[in-house]
């Protein structure tokens, strides 16, 4: 068996297409493939149609990057004909080995998709397939373009989850829409304003799925609700625990600040040094941490009684219905209100104006918890490549890991 007939069956190619020399670079270390449409042996196909037609002219030649073959860098090297479609007119003819406009071919584009979920790590993937940082983003866009154009839009999305999400230091933000049902990222867009969020669920959420959702899980950001009620007027808003314990937490914190200034200045250290202690769930606590807080919760401290507050509020959400659920608040609200702590009052008012989004947490029964999971994801993502100073590059490899597409390109009939 010579090289050619090697590699034809290592390609897998047939008629019209048949390797015609394979050039052995040592000094390089690659090996250039070359291809060539023997017209003897049919007529080139039409990238459009896939039907035969006749040639045209030839395109210059370029090269495609295969699998590696004896630890050497292989590629396909091949002048493409044009064909001239009766139907769709002149273009490059249909190639079997790769999908237009691609520097890979699609054996070496699904090792590289394969070896990029594994690793999360761009940098660590282009190493160990020894591609460069452009090539490796281009192989991620045009994977997760792909993905994006396969989507299904009849797949059914009954509850949504929109939330902010920072993209560096500083007020550089996007918003993340998810899919609760699906575990997924539908799309992302860069800011949180009102216009951003429309966009967003304009553009992610079609005609075909808007009837069938049913809720959208959000904190109490106006921008978000305001978007809500624009573009899915029959759904529901939805406050959940994750966003509520995030205002309350941050009632604590700041009267532990405040208390703190003032019982220092009379040289009481008792809150120095808890800001954790608050902040944390008892039951992640170490012994250290859970004997202290014992200690700081049965003390006449208006920290401790914020947190009581704080505390007690989990009792909302396993209310058995909105009727319990109106109950509940409206004493937890009076008594808040009795305690005369400003931060308090504020988060208070706040829950008091979007009551009607926390009630519906009792109807659905949703959550962001998808949504917080994917932002850890997300988080993982950005540490992992140290950052990024482009959204749309940030975009791609959140859609890349976590929107659940499609991405490997699809073997050729």
């Amino acid at each position: 068996m010579t090289d050619n007939d090697l590699y034809q069956q290592i390609l897998g190619l047939t008629d019209p297409w048949r390797v015609s020399d394979v050039d052995l670079r040592i000094d390089d270390e690659e090996i250039l493939v070359r291809v060539v449409h023997d017209i003897s042996l049919g007529q080139a196909q039409c990238p459009v149609c896939r039907n035969g037609c006749p040639g045209y002219d030839t395109s210059n030649e370029r090269r495609w990057r295969h699998l590696d073959t004896c630890q050497l860098k292989t590629y396909l090297v091949s002048a493409v004909p044009r064909v001239s479609c009766p139907d769709h007119g002149v273009h490059v003819a249909f190639v079997p080995w790769s999908d237009p406009g691609s520097g890979f071919t699609s054996a070496f584009e699904s090792l590289g998709i394969t070896v990029l979920r594994a690793t999360v790590v761009q940098a660590r993937a282009a190493h160990l397939l020894r591609l460069s940082d452009t090539q490796i983003h281009d192989l991620m866009h045009r994977a997760v373009e792909r993905g994006l154009v396969r989507r299904d839009d009849s797949i059914i999305m009954t509850n949504l989850g929109i939330d902010e999400k920072s993209i560096r230091s500083g007020h550089s933000y996007m918003t993340v829409l998810s899919d609760t049902d699906h575990q997924r990222v539908v799309e992302l867009i860069e800011g949180r304003t009102l216009s951003a969020a429309t966009t967003l669920l304009r553009q992610a959420v079609s005609d075909t799925q808007k009837p069938y959702v049913r809720s959208v899980s959000m904190d109490m950001w106006q921008a978000f609700q305001t978007a809500q009620a624009s573009e899915l007027p029959d759904t529901d808003r939805v406050h959940d625990r994750f966003h509520v314990a995030k205002y309350l937490a941050d009632a604590v914190d700041q009267t532990r600040r405040s208390e703190h200034t003032r019982l220092s200045k009379a040289g009481d250290k008792t809150l120095n040094k808890t800001k954790y202690v608050w902040l944390k769930n008892p039951e992640n606590m170490t012994s250290k941490q859970k004997e202290l807080f014992e200690t700081l919760a049965t003390a006449e401290l208006e920290t401790a009684k914020v947190w009581a507050f704080k505390d007690t509020f989990k009792e909302f959400f396993a209310c058995g219905n909105v009727p319990q659920g109106q109950a509940f608040f409206d004493n937890w609200f009076q008594s808040a209100i009795d305690l005369k702590n400003r931060y308090l009052t504020k988060v208070a008012n706040m829950f008091r104006e979007h009551l009607d989004g926390l009630l519906n947490y009792l109807k659905h029964r949703t959550t962001n918890a998808t949504a917080e999971g994917l932002n850890g994801r997300i988080q993982h993502i950005k540490a992992s490549a140290r950052g990024y100073r482009k959204f749309q590059s940030f975009r791609i490899a959140i859609l890349f890991h976590l929107g659940k597409l499609d991405l490997y390109p699809h073997k050729s009939p």
